[in-house]
């Protein structure tokens, strides 16, 4: 079994579309059809996911190939894995000394333990494509996953790379897209099958940790923190345009604002980049409708009955819009550009400031938190004292600091960084939540006006606000004195 690097681009298509996509138009040729059943193997602990890695065999006719797919290679927005196969001839998996690294942690693991987990059953229609002097295989799959209990429907179409530069796979995908209403995918189908076993396919997502190499260069840690950010924007925005319900909304949200925030940490990669100040434009769009919706969330629970009826109503109408802008070509391409700039931009190969091609991350990491420390720090001063447009500032401060320390928190693993780690992330998502509370308040008319409910007279909440200040003076006083998990000994690993 040998290994070989698979790079493919995945684009979401809703099954209900299917009847659109004229093969012929978009690929110059119908392709050829074949019946694959695709089965993942693992124990019902997830022992083999836990290793890093999908083990499969897939049954094409009499034929069956069984492959090996490294699951947690640092993607860009494609799917670049490696991956090890080899024909079998039975319907269990055959483990030995050609199976590749992951071989010796398959064997520990124990074939007997391994059972069918998923089930991918799906039609494949596919085909070669030559253009300018590069290869890619397209391919439609049109189906069903099926795990525990669970199914899923299945319609994407895959872009792989035989031979070229990836720039050639954005170029298929843009003539897809101004044809179909196609969306980034960010999950493989294993995942998508254990999103079934774990039940979590209807489940808001929270950002995920950030798994960064201490070895890595400044360029490339970015693209790795950049996609994980897409990637909680993908997971939430089907569960907000099926049903829009608050919490989905809030993580949608909060992941462009994190993807924003990888965008300004890291703007000396990229300063004066028109394509880059372009995407940061429609991604602040994006963020805006999305806070339009949050900001009825923060009122409603708080509003007498006959208010919250009217803001219930507010909120179907501003969720609407919100949907049908999610839905619109602008919203699913701009998802696609920041995938594409984040892989073939000009900035990968000349960036504004060069030496972070060769710099390590750990010390712009390290620097970068510090200049944000130093910020809070000083714009954080008198906090209770502070007008709501100071105030402001720190909030808008304090969340792009809590999420460069997750974004970079792995770069610190020594137990005595962990363990700064966590009083450091509690004091600022306390301050954070506090802040967050006080502007609440502070946007309480102007969201009522905009909705067009009169906010009567001003309601001055003075206990509820001294309360707050109160509590985010102490969260801002425990953050100022906590370590910084990023300095002296705490570095080492």
């Amino acid at each position: 079994m040998t290994g070989t690097l698979e790079v493919e681009l995945k684009l979401e298509l809703d099954p209900g579309d299917r009847s659109r996509l004229d093969l012929i138009d978009l690929f110059g040729a119908g392709g050829a059809t074949d019946h694959l059943v695709t089965t993942y193997f693992d124990t019902p602990g997830g022992d083999v996911r836990n290793a890093g890695c999908a083990l499969r065999i897939r049954q094409q006719g009499e034929a069956r190939v069984q492959t090996i797919k490294a699951a947690k290679d640092k993607a860009t927005g494609l799917f670049t894995r490696t991956e090890w196969s080899r024909a079998v001839t039975g319907d269990r998996p055959v483990l030995d000394a050609t199976s590749g690294p992951f071989g010796h942690a398959l064997r520990a693991i124990g074939i007997d333990r391994l059972t069918p987990q998923i089930v991918s059953d799906f039609h494949r229609t596919h085909g070669l494509i030559d253009r300018d002097g590069g290869e890619i295989e397209w391919a439609v799959d049109d189906g069903a996953i099926r795990a525990g209990g669970s199914v899923a429907p299945l319609c994407e179409i895959e872009l792989e790379l035989r031979r070229g530069p990836p720039g050639l796979l954005f170029d298929l995908a843009h003539r897809i897209a101004d044809r179909l209403p196609v969306r980034i995918a960010v999950i493989s189908k294993a995942e998508r099958g254990y999103r079934l076993l774990d039940q979590t396919a209807g489940s808001p997502a929270r950002a995920e940790p950030v798994a960064l190499d201490r070895d890595a260069t400044v360029a490339a840690a970015f693209p790795v923190i950049a996609h994980a950010c897409l990637r909680q924007f993908r997971l939430n925005e089907p569960l907000v345009l099926a049903a829009g319900e608050a919490e989905p909304v809030h993580q949608a949200r909060v992941a462009l604002r994190r993807l924003r925030t990888a965008l300004w940490l890291h703007r000396p990669l990229f300063a004066g980049d028109p394509q880059a100040a372009s995407l940061d434009t429609e991604l602040r769009w994006l963020t805006a409708r999305l806070g339009e919706v949050r900001n009825l969330d923060a009122l409603i629970p708080r509003a007498d009955p006959d208010l919250g009826e009217r803001l219930r109503a507010a909120r179907e109408q501003a969720l609407a819009a919100l949907q049908a802008d999610l839905a619109s070509a602008r919203a699913r391409l701009a998802m696609i550009q920041v995938v594409e700039w984040l892989t073939v931009g000009g900035w990968r190969t000349q960036p504004q400031d060069l030496a972070l091609l060769t710099e390590t991350v750990v010390p712009f990491a390290a620097d970068a938190l510090d200049a944000l420390r130093k910020r809070l720090k000083r714009r954080g001063k008198k906090l209770a004292r502070l007008g709501s447009k100071e105030r402001h500032k720190v909030r808008i401060t304090a969340k792009k600091l809590r999420y460069a320390s997750e974004f970079f928190a792995t770069l610190f693993p020594s137990p005595k960084a962990a363990r700064r780690q966590a009083a450091f992330r509690d004091a600022v998502s306390a301050l954070q939540d506090y802040l967050g509370e006080l502007n609440d308040l502070d946007l309480e008319r102007r969201v009522l006006k905009r909705v067009g409910i009169d906010p009567g007279k001003p309601h001055p909440h003075r206990k509820r606000r001294a309360k707050l200040l109160r509590h985010a003076e102490h969260a801002y006083d425990e953050l100022v004195a906590a370590k910084r998990f990023w300095r002296g000994q705490a570095i080492s690993a």
